[in-house]
């Protein structure tokens, strides 16, 4: 089994849209993602398995193991369309697994008759700014100044590293549209390496994709999650300087930090 997607219930989409939000910097196409999932009461009809996935088990709160594992989520529009979110609790640890899971997914969502693909993703910057930008990167022309409507800026150079950017490119390869939209992100790490989640750029991200999607969601939760990782976030800048001033007036490296 190099990759699985497993139905657990009968799927009959109409104009379907797939949107994709991995785990990646920032947290922030997974929590966009995730968050829609969340408002829209979207229904799980299928999950995705693969050997590419990191080699362990998730332990849950009844005791039970869990294979990582992506999710897809439907919901069904006003204007009946058919709305797929894929997410999940992990990307492929090799470049060569997340070809594969992204080509496998985008072949499935082929043969559901996909009309577009969204994914969003992060854009790492050290730019100051109080509102993060969003840009976009897509697979037509038309498609670019669409999203330009809808408020993203063109993004005319760099790569996109991940699923989250690769399900655009083999799109395009197949000639399916996509659009893949990047909020920026300063990229905070933990003391241990993790990323720190930012909820304002997947709040900015979530602007236009539910502009572009024409849906109506319920921002006040996830402004509250805004203002609760200012204030996380400004405490480990905090921590950092103070940090940063030990060790340049002792020219020792700290034991511990309070």
């Amino acid at each position: 089994m190099n990759v699985e997607i497993k139905m657990l219930k009968e799927f009959a989409p109409s104009q379907l849209i797939l949107i994709c939000g991995l785990p990646g910097t920032a947290y922030i196409g997974k929590l966009s993602v995730d968050y829609l999932i969340q408002q829209l009461k979207a229904e799980l009809v299928g999950e995705v398995y693969s050997k590419y996935f990191p080699p362990f088990v998730v332990i849950k709160e009844d005791g039970l193991v869990e294979l990582l594992r992506n999710e897809l989520h439907q919901f069904k529009s006003e204007s009946g369309r058919t709305i797929v979110f894929l997410s999940g609790n992990s990307q492929a640890y090799s470049p060569e697994g997340q070809y594969e899971i992204a080509e496998a997914v985008l072949e499935w969502a082929i043969n559901n008759g996909v009309q577009r693909i969204y994914s969003v993703a992060a854009y790492v910057t050290e730019r100051t700014f109080e509102a993060p930008n969003v840009y976009c990167t897509t697979t037509t022309l038309a498609l670019r100044e669409e999203a330009k409507v809808h408020g993203a800026q063109l993004l005319d150079n760099g790569i996109i590293g991940g699923e989250n950017g690769i399900i655009t490119g083999l799109a395009k390869k197949k000639n399916v549209e996509g659009v893949c939209l990047l909020a920026e992100t300063h990229g905070y790490l933990t003391s241990t390496g993790e990323y720190v989640i930012d909820p304002r750029a997947a709040k900015a991200a979530l602007k236009v994709l539910t502009s572009m999607l024409n849906l109506k969601v319920d921002m006040e939760p996830m402004e509250k999650q805004v203002v609760q990782m200012d204030e996380a976030i400004a405490k480990l800048v905090e921590i950092e300087r103070r940090i940063r001033e030990e060790m340049t007036a002792s020219g020792k490296k700290p034991a511990y930090v309070t």
